[in-house]
């Protein structure tokens, strides 16, 4: 498939269905362990009827956390597991996000990467509920498993 081919792709063909998720009332330290414990960046954050509402980088957390955490200094995991126990979800996620419909071609996924240096769009349907994520890993997968392009 050519370069131009692929850009009409549909997302819905690309995105991550198999998501890890958490509710706006999850608490960071959980959220953390979601972190720690998969390979993932990002995490999207849903309201009781599947609605995407938001959603957490790892770097947002990472933000969060004492500079001092890579020394371990007990200071910095006492503030750490303050900062992780009494924060939920909505108190960091980015709220104010642009998402995909499955609808949308690669070629919008990509202008909006390059516009706004994001690393991952929600795919949400009619009903805003979370259906995937596309990132940029996503498309770096698409592009270098053709053997044509």
């Amino acid at each position: 498939m050519a370069a131009q081919e692929l850009l009409h792709t549909k997302v819905e063909d690309i995105m991550t269905t198999d998501l890890i998720t958490v509710k706006q009332d999850t608490i960071l330290k959980e959220v953390k362990i979601l972190f720690d414990n998969h390979n993932i960046h990002h995490i999207p954050v849903i309201n009781d009827q599947g609605k995407f509402v938001g959603i957490i980088s790892k770097m947002d957390l990472m933000l969060l956390l004492d500079w001092g955490t890579k020394l371990n200094l007990p200071s910095s995991m006492r503030r750490n597991t303050f900062l992780l126990t009494s924060n939920l979800a909505k108190d960091i996620m980015e709220s104010n996000v642009m998402k995909l419909s499955p609808q949308d071609t690669v070629q919008r996924s990509v202008q909006i990467f390059r516009e706004n240096y994001f690393r991952a769009l929600p795919i949400v349907n009619e009903e805003e509920v979370l259906v995937g994520i596309i990132t940029t890993y996503d498309l770096m997968i698409l592009a270098y498993s053709n053997p044509n392009s």
